[in-house]
């Protein structure tokens, strides 16, 4: 139980993000003929017709070995230092971490939880140390028994995008940088 809920700890403050800022690409369109406004981040989505939802990618690597392509999900939280990573709710109601390719782009690092997003890319199961999670939390500004709860390395679910749509971002949304102005 008690890594079950260390789990859903971590997964909230996994990862700060001390990579290189760049400005995030920002277009707005309305998908189809509904009134949601699209924010676009990273490489271009071009065809949403076929949307994985996030909730099924476990299954879908189970069967196939392997998911890419344009996964739908709901925002739980983004990366509150930079915006390169945004948690999702997962196959389980579990959260999953989606990590923002190269660090080329970032997501707005405040006011997207619980909005839609679709996203381009790939699933994939990885192993984090647990020096690479204490140090991450650490970043993050998770409290020191937080830290030091962490004895286990963790194997879990994750993508990383090139392509991130947002649905109705706030126009205040905080992005990286912005503290700068």
């Amino acid at each position: 139980m008690k890594n079950t809920f260390f789990i859903g700890v971590l997964s909230f403050l996994l990862f700060s993000c001390g990579g290189p800022s760049t400005d995030s690409t920002e277009s707005t369109s309305t998908a189809e003929s509904d009134t949601t406004q699209w924010t676009s981040y990273g490489d271009p989505i071009e065809d949403i017709t076929s949307l994985i939802p996030a909730t099924e990618v476990a299954h879908l690597m189970e069967t196939e070995g392997q998911a890419l392509g344009i996964f739908e999900a709901e925002i739980v939280q983004s990366c509150m230092t930079m915006g390169c990573w945004m948690s999702i709710k997962g196959p389980t109601n579990d959260t999953v971490l989606v990590f923002m390719k190269d660090h080329a782009f970032f997501v707005p690092k405040d006011g997207v939880q619980g909005k839609r997003a679709l996203f381009s890319g790939e699933a994939f199961y990885d192993t984090l140390s647990v020096d690479l999670q204490k140090h991450l939390l650490e970043d993050a500004g998770a409290e020191q028994s937080v830290i030091d709860a962490v004895t286990e390395s963790a194997y879990e679910l994750a993508f990383e995008a090139s392509g991130v749509w947002i649905a109705d971002v706030p126009e205040d949304a905080p992005m990286a940088g912005d503290e700068m102005e």
